[in-house]
């Protein structure tokens, strides 16, 4: 599983320079999901921004580390701080 979220942290790093990705193991299965943090996604839809992480995924790794990589929510800075400290 760690191999899994190294290569997977690696492929977008090299995507979204300066991205943060904090990937982790889901429970119940092979799997790993989690949070990409990109200031590059500052005014990028949602849809659009699910869009770019697939399409790096797709093109960049294999179809079986494909199909263990469930959820990645995507963030800029500015809404993680919202999310973590929403009084701010």
């Amino acid at each position: 599983m760690d191999e899994l979220i190294a290569r997977v942290s690696r492929v977008l790093q090299e995507r979204f320079p300066g991205a943060e990705p904090a990937l982790a193991p889901v429970p119940l299965g092979e799997r790993a999901g989690g949070f990409l943090v990109w200031d590059g996604f500052d005014g990028v839809p949602q849809r659009e921004r699910q869009r770019m992480i697939w399409d790096t995924l797709r093109a960049r790794l294999a179809r079986e580390d494909q199909q263990r990589v469930t959820a990645i929510l995507t963030l800029t800075p500015v809404e993680q701080d919202d999310i973590l400290d929403p009084a701010a």
